[in-house]
């Protein structure tokens, strides 16, 4: 998933929830963690879609918008009440076969980087606010849900297989996904 329908998806959930259906560029670029021009971009591609206006550095939804935005909310705040924050921001955006299954072990999940080499498991959580960030690990195969195995680990990276490929984490990246051990039946998903 590209990471301007995720800020997208971020710009009209974040309106929805402020009073009036309005806010200022700066404070969407302050609460979604991005540069001006970063918003600016999703806010135009949001304008041609018809879903907001932007006029004098003020952003605010149209009815279409409004409409778009509560569906968001609405898979937000289902799923926020059941796994938290952090899941529901993630899930918001993406659709997932499995998830009865990927969050049945959420309850004592540990960091990528507490895996065991040659270990197995599958992502039940991602701390990553920046939605370029976000998209981009969810791209690489990293969405809750998603089978993966510890190939190698030294401690400032990681080697992953995900779905068939080889991905290289940074330290700090496998200190925000975090994940379960998966049976071992599960074993054959990951390659």
């Amino acid at each position: 998933m590209e990471w301007l329908k995720v800020l997208k998806e971020d710009i009209l959930r974040f309106l929805k929830e402020k009073e009036g259906n309005k806010s200022s560029l700066e404070e969407i670029a302050i609460e979604s963690k991005v540069a001006k021009e970063d918003v600016i971009e999703a806010v135009r591609s949001l304008e041609k879609d018809n879903f907001d206006n932007f006029e004098k550095q003020e952003v605010y939804l149209t009815e279409d918008g409004k409409k778009e935005a509560e569906g968001i909310y609405e898979k937000h705040n289902l799923v926020e009440s059941v796994y938290g924050h952090q899941i529901a921001h993630a899930l918001e955006h993406y659709a997932m076969k499995d998830m009865k299954k990927a969050f049945e072990s959420a309850s004592s999940p540990k960091k990528l980087k507490d895996f065991k080499e040659q270990q197995i498991g599958f992502v039940v959580r991602l701390s990553i606010d920046n939605p370029m960030v976000l998209s981009r690990i969810i791209g690489l195969g990293f969405a809750p849900g998603s089978y993966f195995k510890i190939v190698k680990k030294r401690d400032d990276f990681l080697v992953i297989e995900s779905h068939g490929r080889l991905v290289v984490l940074g330290g700090e990246i496998g200190d925000n996904i975090e994940g379960v051990e998966a049976l071992e039946d599960a074993s054959g998903r990951t390659a």
